[in-house]
């Protein structure tokens, strides 16, 4: 009988990896391409950015590597784009894809469609021994805050600056960046108190730099995390939703996650 069981067992899970790897089928429009195009803002480690090389690393770029790779080998050609620039060169034409921590939200399906590759949250890093005293987004109150150009967690502050003003606390400033380095440089310097950013991105920093970092909110408002692809590229979605699954079915997700230290934040 525990043969039997076992026999049964191993014949279903072969049938589900069967289902989860299908087939990737190139879309049309890429079938005499030898390259795809990826709008990414290159700034933003762990997920994407260039080493002291100056190669691509990270994250979205590995990511990036194996889906074109699935997609009949075709070589990746970076476009690199300023985050806040990334739609509107996808939807000039500029890029296939963006490939970059570009978070879920309702306002940006309305224009591109998403596919989800993992979770992300928000965090506030600070310097070494928190002189601030930042330990919650009310403690931001009167403090200067960077914020990268375009991100979300900008957004979010903004909208606790609205809560802060209706609690008669002084709203805090958003200083803002045009890249994560920047950002970081002007709290290392003294010209911010503190830097909202990914979480993501504040763990790079905070390894790469533990004397001079540390986290004084901790993570806070997860989203679902994604590609970006357009409307009338309904193929290239699909194409890209398939070679995720396939990923995820052979085990070269997981090991991309954990290589990056980020296993927590993959798909449910």
């Amino acid at each position: 009988m525990l043969k039997r069981t076992l026999a049964s067992s191993l014949v279903a899970l072969s049938l589900m990896a069967g289902l989860a790897q299908a087939e990737v089928v190139v879309p049309e429009r890429l079938t005499k391409a030898d390259k795809i195009v990826y709008c990414g803002a290159m700034d933003s480690p762990p997920m994407g950015f260039f080493d002291e090389k100056q190669k691509s690393v990270g994250i979205t770029v590995e990511l990036g590597d194996e889906i074109a790779k699935r997609l009949d080998g075709k070589r990746v050609e970076w476009r690199v784009t300023p985050f806040s620039g990334l739609i509107p060169a996808l939807l000039a034409r500029q890029c296939d894809m963006i490939v970059d921590q570009l978070f879920d939200k309702p306002e940006r399906r309305e224009v591109i469609d998403i596919v989800n590759y993992m979770y992300s949250s928000q965090a506030v890093t600070v310097l070494k021994g928190n002189p601030a005293g930042i330990h919650s987004l009310d403690d931001l109150t009167g403090k200067r805050v960077a914020v990268l150009n375009g991100s979300t967690i900008r957004t979010l502050l903004e909208t606790h600056n609205d809560e802060l003003r209706k609690a008669g606390k002084a709203p805090m400033t958003l200083v803002v960046f045009n890249s994560d380095t920047d950002a970081f440089q002007a709290l290392r310097v003294g010209q911010a108190d503190a830097y909202g950013t990914t979480m993501e991105t504040a763990g790079y920093y905070q390894s790469m730099a533990p004397e001079l970092f540390e986290t004084g909110v901790p993570a806070f408002a997860k989203i679902l995390t994604g590609f970006g692809i357009r409307k009338d590229d309904a193929e290239l979605s699909k194409a890209v939703s398939q070679a995720l699954a396939d990923m995820k079915a052979d085990g070269s997700y997981m090991a991309l996650l954990g290589k990056w230290h980020i296993e927590g934040n993959q798909l449910d």
